[in-house]
């Protein structure tokens, strides 16, 4: 058998091993959460990324534009049906963001269209390192009532 043939064989086992254990690592990371047959994955960025965005990109007006304050962050959800992998672009999304202990803030996470996919996000102040817990409910078309998963973060 020729190195390249054996480099070759060896590159396809990663693969089907790689593509095999994804989805088993994946709901051990804090921001991946199943409920309800949703898959559910968190996203969180500073909220200095978007304010470099011009006010004509819809990134820079979304949610009426970056809040102007310290310490804000992007909170952005997306959400997929388990069974079909297809992305849920026409949910009801609220979150609630505290300090573990605290009320924190509540608000809905709007619909984002970019690039043709649909995520859900707004800015909440994030100002201590937390950790903070992170309740999503997500209301799906037709649905009668929400699902909840949450989540816990350490802001860094």
């Amino acid at each position: 058998m020729t190195k390249l043939k054996r480099m070759l064989i060896l590159a396809a086992a990663l693969a089907i091993f790689a593509e095999a254990t994804v989805p088993a690592i994946a709901s051990h990371i804090d921001q991946f959460k199943a409920v309800g047959g949703l898959s559910v994955y968190l996203g969180i960025l500073p909220a200095e990324i978007v304010r470099g965005h011009s006010p004509e990109h819809p990134e820079g007006v979304m949610h009426g534009g970056a809040p102007s304050g310290k310490k804000y962050s992007h909170v952005v959800v997306a959400v997929f049906d388990t069974k079909t992998g297809k992305r849920v672009a026409d949910a009801e999304v609220v979150a609630r963001v505290a300090e573990i202990g605290l009320a924190g803030e509540k608000k809905k996470l709007e619909a984002m269209k970019i690039a043709d996919t649909v995520t859900y996000g707004n800015y909440f102040r994030m100002t201590a390192k937390g950790p903070y817990r992170i309740s999503v409910e997500i209301r799906p078309a037709g649905a009668t009532r929400p699902l909840l998963v949450e989540f816990e973060y350490q802001h860094h």
